[in-house]
């Protein structure tokens, strides 16, 4: 595509932006609300951010404009953010980790489930890609020299029997070859040597023509239904790259080299303009801020009678002083706080924060139903940058446009504002030197002997506590990078790992997720679910330094499932989609390395330091429900409570803006201590059984690839027969079906589905009792056990509501009589009453009148 094709691309992506971000912003104005007036709110702006997170990636993988690529890197970066915290904001308003599409929003959108999963934007990888690949090559070599090399294909060894059996199938087939070129040759001869003088019969031509006739009308309606059945989608086509596909991912990497020689030139006229101007302009910048500086400090002396005080560069240097206009800064002025002061306000803050403390609890239950979604660090910064490109670069069409080199005129200006930032720090540590001699003269002068020039007092904490937090010691001072990386992989901490696509997890996504919430009931999640939040929470926050510094931070991943899953796929694929490194701190692989209590201390700060050196980074630990548990088999001999107490203070070590994850996997997380668990991961991610839709959704793909789908074979039954494998499982079954000799007679014999079925027979399935242990335990996990709360609570909230209102009406009843108790009846003369007092003052043995009223008639008579 040309570049007017992405340059209209973003135009359009730049009024998406618009509607986005004006319809986040009226959410967040809208202030607390009801949690169900939220979620399609939140669910369309999710929607929103995916689709322009996939537009902005392509136009930044293929735009060849260096300085407009700048801007629209900050517009897929904010994106990107405000995507992340999205999610959690849904989190925290389903309090469940998995966020289903709006049906709605989707229908209302025009976007597709497909669409609505966020892609992996390409310059993770790409703009890191010698990096990544001279790391790689240095794990090999290294292994290497080690005498570690790479899995080969085992030869194939045969025994004599064998190997004879072999040798006379294929001389067998040899002669029989030359036999049946022998025969076809006599045949051929004996033809030949006929007469051909007799002619066809009427009746022997029509027969002929009649069936050929059948076949070839036949053969033009095989044709014309496969045809119709490959345009609506009923038929895959065969299983090769187009050449359409393969010339336009030419035609991508064309472009990818040109922005690479763009991008060269353009950081050499960086360099070479700032020289320029540097030479041009420094020497009167220079003079010009000394003179102001100068004439300033002698008008504030002629005015104050006293030399200023020069405010630090931290502080804003010249330009903090000239907006003072000749009055003492507030540093100057401003004086410790004094310790009665910090008592009172103590105390004032302490009865805030108990009132506070006291509404909050008479509120709670109010604001179970209601949220408010907290401000977001990526909001501001996209309607920023998408302001700047539509002032600079949307309307204008010029030569730097067409030809999308860089435009000159804008490196000046942003070179001249640098060049006079450095060249005002040198003249202001000049200023601040010559101050303190002539502080130094003046004090002479007055005969203030010692008295230095004042400085400038520093801030007064005035309040919070201040940070504890101890520097890690490095016990490596004196080591290179490169020393501890080599160190690592020898010992097989750091390991390769194949290339793998997340996308290539394959599974269905949940489509009766929305409706089902929306009747109350928790949906089950389905493989692509879990495609969709590894992305969320493993990928997009490490592929980015912005993203991950500003964004809500993930430290920690639990992953489990049974076996099969593709639980260690994923783990691939994370490092694989940002290029990270991996750490492996399973049990078993750290058996004997580094022994002793010094030895494991050195084995964390290496993980730890390392992992920050060559960010982004994975700590991988398999089995990770060993280290918890309870009870160690004794045959086990891996010591997997080594790292028990070391674990949750790594997690602790990962700040924001470490790129590094933890990731933990396992296939039985109940046998372990649930407590210390889930104090070391923060997010559990579950991988439920593969449901029919993700099956058979496998089965077509990897038969389309290995060219074994064909009508005769029932993709259905198999998948219905199927229902109780992993995909792990239901691969393996289908490469032994698959052998060599069988994929050779797939064009005489189709494939069925007995064949795969009688393979699946001897592998072991996922049995009805871990299904069961696998649920009861994900009904302890922290997120869940907080909603079953929440949902306990409002449901008691409700009883309440109802006992108020059965109480309401009874008091509507009373309120109903309340006018007979106040009211005096007046006498008519055909009415005669009786006394109140006079029925029940009655003599002993006397019976009693009884009253037609009710006895709490205030109004003293009753009718008689």
């Amino acid at each position: 595509m040309s570049n007017k094709t992405y340059n209209d691309l973003l135009c359009n992506t730049s009024e998406l932006i618009v509607e986005a971000t004006q319809a986040d912003e009226a959410v967040y104005e809208a202030g607390s609300a009801e949690r169900s007036t939220f979620q399609p709110l939140l669910s369309e702006l999710r929607i929103r951010y995916t689709v322009l997170l996939s537009r902005l990636d392509a136009v930044y993988d293929q735009l060849l404009q260096p300085q407009k690529r700048l801007i629209v890197k900050r517009l897929l970066e904010a994106c990107l953010g405000r995507l992340l915290e999205i999610k959690h904001e849904l989190v925290e308003l389903h309090l469940s980790d998995y966020t289903y599409d709006d049906d709605e929003a989707l229908v209302r959108l025009g976007v597709t489930p497909h669409e609505a999963e966020p892609c992996i934007p390409q310059y993770f990888v790409r703009e890191r890609e010698e990096e990544v690949e001279r790391r790689h090559n240095f794990i090999t070599d290294t292994l290497r020299k080690l005498g570690y090399e790479p899995p080969r294909a085992k030869p194939l060894v045969l025994t004599e029997q064998q190997a004879v059996i072999i040798i006379q199938s294929h001389e067998r087939a040899r002669q029989g070859r030359l036999r049946g070129q022998f025969m076809k040759e006599i045949r051929l001869l004996k033809e030949k040597g006929r007469d051909q003088k007799g002619e066809m019969s009427s009746s022997a031509a029509t027969a002929i023509q009649r069936v050929w006739r059948g076949f070839i009308a036949r053969r033009d309606t095989r044709k014309r239904k496969k045809e119709e059945q490959l345009l609506i989608g009923m038929a895959l086509p065969a299983y090769s790259e187009s050449k359409a596909v393969a010339r336009s991912e030419e035609v991508k990497q064309i472009r990818r080299n040109l922005q690479k020689e763009r991008e060269i030139k353009f950081q050499d006229a960086l360099v070479k303009i700032e020289e320029q101007l540097r030479a041009q302009h420094g020497v009167k910048i220079n003079e010009r801020i000394a003179d102001e500086l100068r004439r300033w400090i002698s008008e504030y002396y002629e005015r104050t009678g006293k030399l200023p005080e020069f405010p630090s560069e931290e502080g804003g240097g010249s330009r903090a002083m000239f907006s003072r206009q000749g009055i003492d800064s507030d540093l100057s002025k401003s004086s410790p706080v004094s310790s009665k002061d910090s008592k009172k306000s103590k105390e004032s803050k302490d009865k805030k924060n108990n009132k506070a403390e006291e509404n909050k609890n008479k509120d709670e239950a109010d604001d179970l139903k209601n949220f408010k979604c907290t401000s977001s660090a990526f909001l501001q910064d996209m309607v920023n940058a998408n302001e700047e490109y539509e002032d600079i670069w949307k309307y204008r069409d010029d030569e730097v446009i067409q030809h999308e080199e860089y435009d000159k005129d804008m490196i000046e200006r942003d070179k001249m504002l640098k060049i006079e930032q450095e060249i005002r720090n040198i003249v202001d540590e000049m200023m601040r030197s010559e101050l303190e001699l002539l502080q130094a003269a003046f004090d002479r002068d007055r005969a203030h002997k010692g008295k230095k020039a004042k400085k400038p007092q520093k801030k007064v904490r005035r309040g919070g506590k201040k940070s504890k937090k101890k520097k890690e010691k490095d016990l490596t001072p004196d080591r290179t990078t490169e020393s501890l990386f080599e160190e690592l992989v020898t010992n097989g901490i750091i390991r390769p790992y194949p290339f793998v696509k997340i996308d290539d997890f394959i599974g269905e996504k949940s489509y009766a997720a929305s409706e089902w919430r929306g009747q109350g009931r928790e949906p089950s999640p389905c493989l692509g679910d879990i495609r969709h939040l590894v992305k969320e929470y493993c990928i997009l926050p490490l592929g980015s330094e912005t993203v991950r510094a500003s964004a809500p931070i993930v430290r920690s991943v639990l992953i489990t499932g049974p076996s099969g899953s593709g639980k260690k796929m994923l783990v691939h694929a994370i490092c694989s989609e940002v290029g990270a490194m991996l750490f492996d701190l399973t049990p078993a692989n750290i058996v004997g390395k580094y022994p002793g209590k010094t030895g494991l201390i050195m084995l964390i700060h290496l993980v730890m330091k390392v992992s920050r050196l060559l960010q982004p980074s994975v700590i991988w630990m398999d089995d990770a429900e060993k280290p918890f548990v309870k009870k160690i088999p004794k045959t086990d001999k891996t010591d997997p409570k080594r790292l028990k107490k070391d674990l949750v203070k790594i997690m602790k070590g990962i700040c924001p803006e470490d790129r590094v994850l933890f990731i933990g996997t396992c296939r039985t997380p109940w046998e372990a201590e649930q407590k210390l668990l889930f104090q070391c991961y923060s997010k559990v991610i579950q991988i439920p059984r593969a449901d029919y839709g993700s099956i058979s959704l496998m089965w077509q793909t990897q038969l389309h690839k290995a060219g074994a789908l064909s009508s005769k074979l029932e993709l259905s039954c198999l998948s219905r027969v199927c229902d109780s494998y992993t995909i792990g499982t239901l691969l393996s079954a289908l490469d032994s079906v698959l052998t060599t000799k069988r994929r050779l007679q797939l064009r005489v014999r189709a494939l069925t589905a007995q064949e795969v079925a009688i393979q699946l027979s001897s592998l072991e399935p996922v049995y009805a009792e871990q299904d069961a242990a696998a649920e009861s335990w994900w009904l302890k996990t922290p997120m869940e056990r907080r909603r079953q709360r929440v949902l306990q609570r409002l449901l008691e909230l409700e009883q309440e509501n109802e006992e108020r209102a059965a109480a309401g009406k009874s008091e509507e009843v009373k309120e109903r009589f309340a006018p007979l108790r106040g009211k005096k009846t007046p006498r008519t003369p055909c009415e005669t009453y009786i006394p109140y007092k006079k029925i029940f003052k009655v003599k002993k043995g006397e019976l009693r009148r009884p009253p037609r009223y009710p006895p709490d008639n205030s109004h003293g008579y009753f009718k008689g």
